[in-house]
């Protein structure tokens, strides 16, 4: 989603080069929409990632060490 507001942002510098008002001011709005929704859901997913309970005690495996049978 983010390379989509790279392209339509490139777009819209293109398009405002070329004189196409109409279609620059759409690009850039759609270009502005991604990059604010990345940045929405990067804030959110953080979050989220972080309230996530950890193990306190994980018990170490060692895979040198063969199993009793």
């Amino acid at each position: 989603m983010l390379k989509w507001g790279f392209v339509f942002l490139l777009l819209a510098v293109a398009s405002g080069l070329f004189g196409v008002a109409v279609s620059d001011a759409a690009s850039f709005a759609l270009a502005q929409l991604l990059f604010f929704g990345n940045v929405v859901l990067f804030v959110v997913f953080t979050l989220l990632g972080a309230m996530v309970p950890r193990p306190l005690d994980v018990p170490h495996r060692d895979p040198t060490r063969q199993r009793d049978r």
